[in-house]
């Protein structure tokens, strides 16, 4: 039977969705429970694993009481199992986590503290690096959002685009319930419009301490992301088309000025990315889906 929530409420709460991470995602738990900051719930949803991956939440669940594994009965997709781990917290704060990432210890103790003291961040991060590379701030998209206006924010979100470190940042959770795109269809780039979204709630923050260190095992390190949300043959020559369309819906009230380096980022992101969607295409095929 899954764990039942605890009686006491959970000042944090992780959401940890998983399939078949049997592989890794023991150290993923352990760097969530070696945490400084003890009060916290961790919810783990199962997506109908068919690896060892449930023999190891539920060994994790009966030592641990924070730990809520739930097994989904059927594979529900990674957005609706992504949305199931939001809708089982209770804490006034949340993070998402994949089964292959790994914080620092003090990963949550830190970037609390920054954001009970400073209300107006809805978001704080800690350096984040692929866990074989390094940290960069624009390349990994958690650079700090810390301008007064929104326009400031949306546009600086935006001159980071290539990652989106920011998504897996320790965030107040008011916030996400508000948001509509995380509710909406998922498509290349809807992590990136719901931290837009964000934006016009207020900062993003990113620390000098810790750190989190990204598995290679999701979609988007396989090499497979773009066939996955490719539907129509628009999307070879605009990648970015669902998010685009978001990005200037939000934007219909900035400065033209703004709005005039809002529709060139736009056009680069999709440029770039058309064309590194043909190379990978060309790249899997030479190589004979081996990357």
């Amino acid at each position: 039977m899954d764990n039942p929530p605890q009686n006491i409420k959970p000042i944090v709460s992780i959401g940890m969705f998983v399939y078949n991470g049997a592989s890794c995602i023991r150290v993923a738990i352990d760097s969530i429970l070696n945490q400084t900051f003890k009060e916290f719930e961790l919810i783990i949803s199962d997506n109908a694993s068919n690896d060892k991956t449930e023999e190891i939440c539920r060994e994790y669940a009966n030592k641990d009481s924070r730990i809520r594994y739930i097994r989904q009965s059927k594979n529900i997709g990674a957005g609706a199992n992504l949305l199931f781990v939001f809708d089982q917290a209770q804490g006034e704060y949340y993070m998402w986590a994949a089964h292959d990432d790994v914080r620092s210890p003090e990963f949550l103790e830190c970037n609390l503290r920054f954001l009970r003291d400073h209300p107006d961040f809805v978001a704080s991060t800690s350096p984040v690096k692929f866990e074989d590379g390094l940290p960069d701030p624009v390349k990994m998209g958690d650079k700090s959002l810390n301008q007064n206006t929104v326009e400031g924010r949306f546009l600086g979100c935006l001159e980071t685009w290539r990652g989106c470190g920011r998504f897996y940042s320790l965030m107040r959770r008011k916030p996400i319930v508000e948001s509509k795109i995380i509710r909406q269809q998922f498509y290349i780039g809807s992590d990136i419009a719901f931290i837009l979204e964000l934006t016009f709630k207020g900062k993003f923050n990113r620390l000098e301490q810790g750190y989190v260190a990204l598995g290679r095992g999701g979609m988007s390190g396989t090499g497979n992301i773009y066939k996955a949300y490719r539907t129509n043959l628009v999307n070879w020559f605009l990648p970015f088309r669902e998010m685009s369309l978001e990005i200037l819906e939000m934007s219909t009230t900035f400065t033209f000025a703004s709005r005039v380096r809002i529709v060139l980022a736009i056009l680069k992101m999709n440029l770039i990315t058309s064309l590194h969607q043909i190379k990978t295409e060309m790249k899997i095929r030479l190589c004979g889906n081996r990357l």
